[in-house]
């Protein structure tokens, strides 16, 4: 939506700068509620947070976007964004690449390996050990006793 009045004259941005006049800005010229200030005022955000962390020599890495076919839904992609303190930091932390690019790409693999495993182990809720006794033969049944004479307190219907 076309404002009659720029911005800057406005009176919306005074006494604002960085962040919150570039806020005050995208508020002011996009529509209200709509993805493009949403999707703008997370662009704003990134942009500040990767400068501040960079400044105080922080390693700094987002998702700035992820997305996925429509036709196929299991393919999909993430966009990431990050900091030279970051990679130096994979680095240092042991992953090589030939690119900054590599180094970050080998991370986020690593990363997305370790979720498939947990998930994996989720997935058995709670009967790791159980496996070993389904391989020997054992039961995946408990019998217990409760009392002294052998009875359990249950009786069988025959």
């Amino acid at each position: 939506m076309k404002k009659l009045i720029p911005f800057r004259m406005s009176g919306k941005g005074w006494g604002k700068e960085g962040r919150e006049l570039a806020i005050a800005e995208a508020t002011y010229n996009l529509a209200p509620d709509s993805d493009e200030l949403r999707d703008t005022i997370v662009t704003i955000n990134n942009k500040f947070d990767k400068e501040e962390a960079t400044a105080r020599k922080d390693p700094w890495v987002n998702v700035i976007k992820m997305g996925m076919d429509p036709d196929n839904v299991v393919q999909g992609y993430f966009e990431l964004d990050w900091n030279d303190e970051f990679v130096q930091y994979l680095q240092e932390k042991g992953m090589q690449g030939s690119s900054d690019e590599d180094v970050v790409n080998k991370w986020f693999n690593a990363v997305c390996r370790t979720v498939l495993v947990q998930e994996q182990a989720d997935l058995d809720y709670g009967m790791q050990g159980a496996n070993e006794q389904f391989r020997t033969g054992g039961s995946d049944v408990i019998f217990t006793r409760d009392s002294k004479d052998g009875d359990s307190g249950t009786k069988s219907k025959k």
